[in-house]
């Protein structure tokens, strides 16, 4: 009996049992030899000749040390010899497990269905004949550099839960080398393929220790309604659940950035998520040892040997006919196109579920000319599609059917490899107006949301409030918001105040905004004073923002604790230091640290010892860091005699950059080293700066990555950020868009460099490049729809 046949503890026994015969040895044979193995842990092997009976016997489930115990003294050496049988020991011991549902053994598991693509069939890529057609439906693996680092991720997840991210670009391995890995660890696990987010979520809600969570193109379950709580996450990681998921750069990318300040935050929960991963990136395509190793195996699969001899393409991709796909979509005939990229436009402004013949009907006349139009075939929809759903090699189509039933299509999706590949050459073409028009007509209510939001980005104003109020109108209220913020973008007051006196508290936000940055006081002071917050809000900021001092403190001595905070702020940037510490004197304690602030910057240390001495404890704080930065060590050990805690640091190893840095190293406590960062910030020592940073100070990265940005570093700042530094990332953009240089922002934008799309948008519409700001709008580039109405509404302002 094979090992993985082995389902019952007599079975086991058994194989044991023989394993031991084979090799001519008794029960006192095992039990000398076992004493002759090296110690593991520390620990004398042993093998009692009891111990021995009781495991041919199959008195009870032996335990694993005395299984490998018993494996070595047969001659089964090493982790990879051992591996099998220690996988049947535990999936004995776990037989008893209830299969979630819907679950099937991982050793069961269809790589199809779990998204596996096909692969193309030599027979008719080669013209060989019909009989090659039957080969399997996967080629031989060919095993890549990173499996056994994907193997370790998986195990380490396995033994205490945990979530394995495989990144990569379409069709390059990274789903087959995810499901091999899978299977080779893990192989007795329970695997559940959720289909949609709520089925994931109801399994967080009791999940199940031994089951994989597979989750292929992890960027659909994020975008489906209501998302994957990062909380679901978590408790499935605690409760020893494994989560596998594949998804593109791209979306990774965009889904971990941190948004610019004041900017919204859509993907706050999946960056969240995303932390909780342990990524692994698939390059796109063999290095020379995969292909030396691909080479071997080409004898056994013809396809491989097919894959490996096509020089304008990778070996992944040829495997999955991804080439072809594109030549298909650029050399079909006139009707035949105009539905694929009907379909490819669809799909990259959102719509994930199966397209229908009616949406593609209604959709591709916007792909056509006028006399296309007017003279069409006969049966030009019914041979489109037949075009588009044509196999090619057996492996994909341009349009795959989705079934409804027996002989029935529910609707139609596009490749994987071809949308990603229209993603890049249509980023920014617009769609025509009658595909929006055919999309809020005919899409799969699921993609609701993700329609209006891009015809949001996109500059489709009236279809994404159609959709937006189509929401509403269906009891989703989350919409409200980016409703809201749409109308404010517009600068509608009518329509939110009609919409805020029925109760919509997001648009009364977003109306007092809009009040705001319109000036009109009159009218966020009545709204004010009948009672509404935003309002309020609102207006301390307008009268902050005009310096109205006498105002301010009206609204503060009336026990509005903004207003009391933004006049302390306002107070300091005026520098108007006895108004500070007349409200400092009166306990007010935010006035005593911007008062501290405000003396050291004008090096005025009679005071601030006046008032450390006095037990301000800001005063206190900011004195040392003054003494500091002054050299001052005899005050500062004067202070340490005394008392002064925040004086008891190491300050003879802060006198140079060499010693400072060593005193972190040794442990110095961390305000001596934010002590010594903002020294070395002061000092422009990029060099000390880089060495604490790189040993995990962020005080430390978060100033060199400044001092970097002063200098016009951008060489730095990108290697910095491509080894993960957000902030180099953001600073990086706005460097670029400080040199005024578009065309890099707009290659970091097709990258899906968020922060760069952002600064892109900003720069086009400050040097008034509408042409390129239309692009990006076409592209759904995140603000540049608000921006191209800003400019025109500024427009419209400068007209009147």
């Amino acid at each position: 009996m094979e090992l993985e046949e082995i389902v019952t503890l007599d079975q086991l026994s058994a194989a044991l049992d023989q394993l031991r015969l084979d090799r001519g040895l008794s029960l006192r044979d095992l039990a000398a030899a076992a004493r002759k193995l090296p110690p593991q842990d520390g620990r004398q092997r042993t093998l009692p000749s009891s111990t021995a009976s009781d495991v041919i016997h199959a008195r009870s489930v032996p335990k694993q040390e005395t299984v490998v115990t018993w494996l070595a003294t047969c001659g089964v050496l090493g982790e990879d010899a051992q591996r099998p049988w220690l996988q049947t020991l535990d999936r004995i011991m776990h037989s008893h497990e209830q299969r979630p549902p819907g679950a099937v053994r991982v050793r069961d598991a269809r790589p199809r269905v779990l998204g596996v693509h096909a692969a193309i069939q030599v027979g008719q890529l080669a013209g060989d004949g019909p009989d090659e057609s039957k080969q399997d439906d996967l080629p031989l693996y060919v095993p890549r550099d990173f499996d056994a680092d994907l193997c370790s991720k998986i195990t380490l997840a396995g033994q205490q839960g945990g979530f394995v991210l495989v990144t990569g670009d379409s069709s390059v391995g990274k789903t087959r080398a995810l499901f091999e890995a899978v299977r080779a660890v893990l192989p007795d696990w329970w695997l559940l393929h959720p289909g949609e987010a709520d089925v994931l979520r109801e399994f967080a809600r009791h999940p199940a220790g031994r089951t994989v969570v597979w989750l292929d193109e992890l960027q659909d379950y994020l975008d489906f309604r209501g998302g994957v709580p990062v909380g679901d996450v978590r408790s499935m990681i605690e409760a020893g659940v494994v989560l596998v998921a594949t998804c593109w750069p791209g979306e990774r990318t965009n889904r971990v950035a941190l948004p610019e300040a004041g900017e919204p935050d859509p993907y706050a929960n999946d960056r969240r998520l995303l932390d909780l991963a342990d990524v692994l990136t698939v390059p796109g395509t063999l290095s020379t040892h995969e292909r030396r190793r691909a080479e071997e195996l080409a004898g056994a699969d013809r396809r491989i040997r097919v894959a490996l001899d096509t020089p304008d393409a990778g070996f992944t991709q040829v495997m999955a006919a991804g080439p072809e796909l594109i030549r298909r979509w650029e050399h079909a005939p006139v009707y035949a196109k105009a539905v694929i990229t009907a379909a490819l436009d669809a799909r990259r402004v959102g719509a994930h579920a199966p397209l229908t013949r009616d949406y593609l009907e209604a959709a591709a006349p916007g792909y056509l000319t006028n006399r296309q139009q007017a003279t069409p075939p006969p049966r030009w929809l019914d041979d489109a599609l037949t075009y588009a759903t044509e196999l090619l090699h057996g492996a994909t189509c341009t349009l795959c059917p989705v079934a409804a039933g027996m002989g029935s299509i529910t609707g139609y999706q596009v490749a994987d490899y071809l949308h990603e590949h229209a993603l890049r050459v249509r980023r920014t073409e617009h769609l025509p107006g009658g595909v929006w028009h055919a999309l809020v007509r005919h899409h799969h209510p699921d993609d609701t949301e993700r329609i209006a939001d891009n015809a949001r980005r996109r500059g489709r104003d009236h279809e994404a409030l159609t959709l937006y109020q189509r929401l509403i109108d269906d009891g989703d209220l989350d919409v409200a918001e980016p409703m809201a913020d749409l109308l404010a973008e517009r600068g509608d007051a009518g329509a939110l105040r009609r919409l805020a006196d029925n109760g919509d508290h997001h648009a009364a936000i977003r109306l007092d905004a809009l009040l705001a940055d319109k000036g009109d006081v009159d009218a966020l002071r009545q709204r004010a004073d009948n009672g509404n917050d935003s309002a309020a809000h609102q207006l301390v900021r307008l009268l902050a923002d005009r310096g109205d001092v006498e105002q301010l403190s009206e609204r503060a001595d009336n026990g509005n604790d903004q207003a009391a905070y933004r006049l302390v702020v306002l107070l300091a940037q005026q520098a108007n230091v006895d108004a500070l510490r007349e409200l400092a004197d009166h306990g007010n304690d935010n006035a005593a640290h911007r008062l501290a602030i405000l003396l050291a910057e004008r090096g005025d240390v009679e005071q601030l010892t006046e008032r450390a001495d006095n037990g301000d404890l800001d005063a206190a704080l900011v004195l040392v860091d003054v003494l500091v930065k002054q050299g001052d060590t005899e005050t500062l050990r004067q202070r340490a005699d005394n008392g002064d805690i925040f004086a008891v640091v190491p300050l003879p190893d802060l006198l140079t950059a060499q010693k400072g840095v060593q005193a972190v190293r040794q442990g110095a406590s961390p305000y001596a080293a934010a002590l010594l960062v903002d020294l070395l910030a002061e000092q422009k020592d990029v060099v000390a700066l880089r060495e604490l940073a790189d040993i995990g100070d962020d005080h430390a990265a978060d100033r060199l990555v400044s001092l970097l940005a002063e200098r016009g570093d951008l060489k730095q700042l990108r290697q910095r950020a491509d080894s993960g530094d957000r902030r180099a990332d953001r600073l990086a953009a706005a460097l670029l868009a400080e040199r005024g240089d578009a065309e890099a922002l707009r290659q970091l934008t097709d990258d899906g460099n968020m922060h760069a799309a952002l600064r892109l948008v900003d720069l086009l519409a400050e040097q008034g490049m509408l042409d390129l700001l239309g692009r990006e709008v076409a592209a759904g580039t995140r603000g540049a729809a608000r921006a191209m109405r800003r400019t025109h509404i500024s427009s419209a302002d400068r007209q009147v």
